[in-house]
C-alpha cells in the first residue's frame, strides 16, 4: 500500500492554452483531472477527481438560489403589481391591438431593463472607479465602448424584432388572459424549467463557439475583443451568437411551458439586469465574479449559473471571490 502523504506526488501542473493562444496553469489530479480539495489526510479522493464533487455543492446552491430569487420577484409582481397594471393593458390592447399593444409593452419592458440599467451599471467604470473592480489593474477603453454601440443597437433591435414573434406563435392564447395570471405552484414550475433550459442550452452553445475554431475566429471572437467588460457590451456580439447563445436559450423555457406573458416579461427584465450585472466587472455582480473570469481566461466558466461547468470541471472563480467552505 502507498502511504498516505506520498500520494501526494501523483498531484501535478499542466498548462492549458486559451483560444488566443494565451495559457494558465492549473493544478491537476489522477487522470489528469482539475485539482480538487485534498482529504484532512492529505490524499486526493479519486471520486472528488473526477466528478469534481467539491463544485456540485455551490453550482446547485446557485441554481436554488435563482430559483427561490427570481420565484419570489414573480409573485411578488403578480399578487401586488399586475392587479393595478391590468386595468391599463386591456385598455391598451383595445385601443391598439392585442399584438402591437404587446410590441409596444414589450419593447418598453427591454429599453429599461438593457439601456437604463445599462447606463447605470456602466457609471463606476464610465468613472474609472477602482474600488470593487474585479480586474482592477484594468481600465475601460472609452474609445473602444463608442465603437462597440453601433453592433449592440443593431442587436438590442434584432432582440425586439425576433422576440415578439416568438412571444406572438409560441406562446398559447391562455397566455394573454390577464385575468388567470399563473399561480404559484405554475410559477415555480415554469421559472425551474427557465433556468434549467437557459443553463443547459447556453452552455452547450457558448462552449462550441469556443471549441469550433472556426466558429470562434468568425464569430465568437467579436465578444471577447472585451477582456474586461463593461455592462452594455452584455450583447456586443456577432448577431448570430446573439440569436442561438443569447435570444433561443432564453425564449425555448417560456416557450415549452407556454408560460402567461406577464411571468416572461418579468423573465427577460430581470434576465437582462442579471446579464447587465455579470459584464459589469464590479463586485455587485450576483454571480461571486464567475463570468468576468470567462472574459479573463476565455476556457472556464461557459453557463450562466456553475451548474454545467461543476460537472465539465470548467467553473473556476476570480481571486478576490467568495468561496463556499
Amino acid at each position: 500500500m502507498f502511504d498516505l502523504d506520498m500520494r501526494k506526488t501523483f498531484l501535478t501542473k499542466r498548462t492549458h492554452e486559451n483560444t488566443d493562444g494565451r495559457c494558465f496553469s492549473a493544478p491537476l489530479g489522477a487522470f489528469g483531472c482539475p485539482c480538487v480539495r485534498l482529504h484532512p489526510l492529505g490524499a486526493m479522493r479519486v471520486a472528488d477527481a473526477l466528478f469534481r464533487r467539491d463544485m456540485l455543492g455551490p453550482s446547485f446552491l446557485n441554481l436554488m438560489t435563482s430559483w427561490t430569487g427570481l420565484l419570489l420577484i414573480e409573485k411578488v409582481v403578480m399578487e401586488f403589481l399586475m392587479p393595478l397594471m391590468i386595468p391599463s393593458i386591456e385598455a391598451f390592447e383595445s385601443f391598439m391591438g392585442r399584438r402591437l399593444a404587446v410590441a409596444i409593452l414589450a419593447t418598453m419592458n427591454s429599453t429599461v431593463s438593457f439601456w437604463g440599467f445599462g447606463l447605470l451599471f456602466a457609471l463606476p467604470a464610465l468613472f474609472k472607479v477602482r474600488r470593487w473592480k474585479i480586474q482592477a489593474n484594468k481600465d475601460l477603453d472609452t474609445n473602444m465602448l463608442f465603437e462597440s454601440l453601433p453592433l449592440i443597437a443593431c442587436n438590442f433591435t434584432m432582440q425586439v424584432f425576433v422576440g415578439l414573434p416568438a412571444m406572438w406563435f409560441g406562446l398559447p392564447q391562455s397566455s394573454y388572459d390577464w385575468h388567470r395570471l399563473p399561480t404559484t405552484d405554475i410559477l415555480a414550475r415554469d421559472v425551474f424549467v427557465w433556468l434549467l433550459v437557459e443553463e443547459v442550452c447556453f452552455f452547450y452553445v457558448h462552449k462550441w463557439l469556443h471549441e469550433n475554431k472556426e466558429m470562434y475566429a468568425a464569430v465568437h471572437k467579436i465578444h471577447h475583443t472585451w477582456t474586461a467588460p463593461i455592462s452594455l457590451v452584455a450583447i456586443y456580439c456577432h448577431p448570430f451568437e446573439h440569436l442561438v447563445s443569447n435570444i433561443l436559450p432564453v425564449m425555448l423555457g417560456p416557450m415549452i411551458c407556454g408560460s402567461h406573458v406577464a411571468a416572461v416579461g418579468v423573465f427577460l427584465f430581470v434576465g437582462t439586469i442579471h446579464t447587465l450585472i455579470v459584464h459589469s466587472g464590479y463586485w455587485f455582480c450576483d454571480d461571486n465574479g464567475m463570468h468576468d473570469e470567462h472574459h479573463a481566461k476565455f476556457n472556464v466558466n461557459f453557463g450562466v449559473m456553475g451548474l454545467m461547468d461543476s460537472i465539465y470541471g470548467t467553473y473556476r472563480l476570480p481571486p478576490g471571490a467568495r468561496v463556499s467552505k
